[in-house]
């Protein structure tokens, strides 16, 4: 059996047994998703050394993953997620002062998709942003959209845009749909960000 899987077993064999009813305190708070090759924030009980800390995306249908603390302090962490989507148990152990977190999480990425190298037309042309892994995810999602190339195409509403981009538990496709107009054939420059929420979800230390 493998360390890791040690770990988990003993921080499982003694957590604490939460009668119904029983008041928990709230002392890890994370993201209300994720966003893929992006950095962000955990808020929790940390003993500050980076190196004790055990951090696992879990899934048994995708690939898991683990990341290491890029920094840690006693009150928090910055960890990248890595270029992956899906939904995932976080698991978080840290060994300095026997904090653990179990908790389902989610993980989103955004897929651009539009001919690099389109041909000069005087009709506009639609592209589309994807938010994948955001399915039935209820919250919203803040996007820009910087056109970098505007000498060969121009963006329906502007070369610089934000829009937010709201999901509900019943929406089955997360996306945002533009059009531009291509001014000649060269190769062209879209960059789409997708924000990375700060850390606002609260959960109980298990």
């Amino acid at each position: 059996m493998s360390y890791f899987k040690q770990l988990l077993l003993f921080f499982l064999a003694f957590a604490p047994i939460l009668t119904q009813g029983q008041a928990t305190q709230k002392k890890f708070i994370v993201p209300a998703y994720f966003v893929a090759e992006a950095e962000c924030y955990l808020q929790g009980p940390f003993d500050g050394d980076g190196s004790n800390t055990i951090i696992r995306f879990e899934n048994r249908n995708t690939q898991s993953f683990s990341v290491s603390p890029i920094i840690e302090s006693k009150n928090k962490l910055l960890i990248k997620i890595p270029d992956t989507y899906g939904a995932f148990e976080l698991i978080i152990v840290d060994e300095g002062n026997n904090q653990s977190l179990f908790l389902p999480v989610r993980v989103v990425k955004q897929q651009m998709d539009f001919d690099k190298t389109p041909k000069p037309l005087k009709r506009p042309v639609d592209f589309e942003i994807l938010i994948q892994g955001a399915e039935k995810l209820a919250t919203s999602f803040s996007l820009s959209i910087i056109n970098k190339s505007p000498h060969v195409i121009s963006i329906q509403g502007g070369n610089t845009q934000n829009h937010i981009i709201r999901s509900t538990e019943q929406t089955a496709k997360v996306s945002w749909s533009g059009k531009f107009i291509a001014i000649s054939r060269d190769p062209f420059y879209i960059i789409g960000t997708l924000e990375q929420p700060a850390p606002t979800v609260k959960v109980a230390n298990y």
